[in-house]
């Protein structure tokens, strides 16, 4: 298995309105995590929520018992220097979920109190900068950051980003009658992006056919309460034809 990803909580802070996981406070157990990692030879394992560190006592644990490649993906709202400070000595890499400069993050990404959450996201972003961590961002494309994607390339690079992951919203859960954006707004930032010789991930073929690790049997997705799905985080709560789900039973009740 190539990726694991671990839905340690579904509980989360924000309210995007595109979100794609199910509401709850569901918190995985460290006896859950510790049966399904044992249970697979990951070369990665990708801390995911609802908003991880939530359960960050569950992610430092599993860190400091287990010797994989740990990478945590997270809002930063909840980041401190304490926190850092622990990732890094742990060795857990770390991505920032942000979307656009702040007016347009603060509508697409905001705290359950309707509150923009760019501010506290952006403080942490320089904290990992006076850190000197090598961290990635994650910006999910939408028609209502797609115009904006220059200048979040420009925002994310002065904060200290090394790469960037641009994932194009799909549409389950919030989303679900969301329109796509213009894919040409993604190549444009891309080729935009060169200047500063960022990092990129190849999403642009992942994301319109739906091909990714999961997809190839690769990678499997475990909800807080043990539930696995060979798929990706997105897709495990989705009914799109191209990934039924394939859920394969519940890591509690096998030995």
């Amino acid at each position: 298995m190539k990726l694991l990803y671990l839905a340690v909580t579904n509980d989360c802070n924000l309210r995007c309105i595109y979100c794609y996981a199910r509401k709850g406070k569901d918190y995985m157990k460290f006896s859950t995590a510790k049966k399904v990692i044992e249970k697979y030879d990951c070369a990665k394992v990708q801390f995911t929520g609802g908003e991880p560190l939530l359960n960050y006592k569950l992610v430092k644990k599993l860190a400091e018992n287990y010797e994989c490649n740990f990478a945590i993906q997270t809002n930063a709202t909840l980041l401190d220097e304490e926190k850092i400070e622990e990732m890094l000595d742990l060795g857990i890499s770390i991505a920032v979920s942000i979307d656009a400069p702040s007016l347009v993050n603060d509508m697409l990404r905001p705290y359950a109190n309707g509150e923009g959450s760019t501010r506290d996201v952006l403080k942490a972003m320089m904290l990992l900068k006076s850190y000197n961590v090598d961290y990635g961002v994650t910006c999910v494309v939408t028609p209502y950051n797609q115009r904006y994607l220059k200048e979040f390339v420009d925002l994310v690079y002065a904060f200290g980003a090394r790469s960037i992951s641009f994932d194009i919203v799909k549409q389950v859960g919030k989303a679900k009658k969301m329109p796509l954006p213009d894919i040409k707004y993604v190549k444009e930032a891309i080729d935009y992006a060169k200047r500063y010789r960022l990092r990129f991930r190849n999403i642009l073929k992942e994301s319109l056919s739906l091909e990714c690790a999961a997809m190839n049997g690769k990678a499997v997705f475990v909800t807080p309460l043990g539930k696995e799905y060979f798929t990706c985080p997105t897709l495990a709560y989705s009914k799109i034809e191209k990934c039924p789900r394939l859920c394969y039973g519940y890591v509690n009740d096998r030995t």
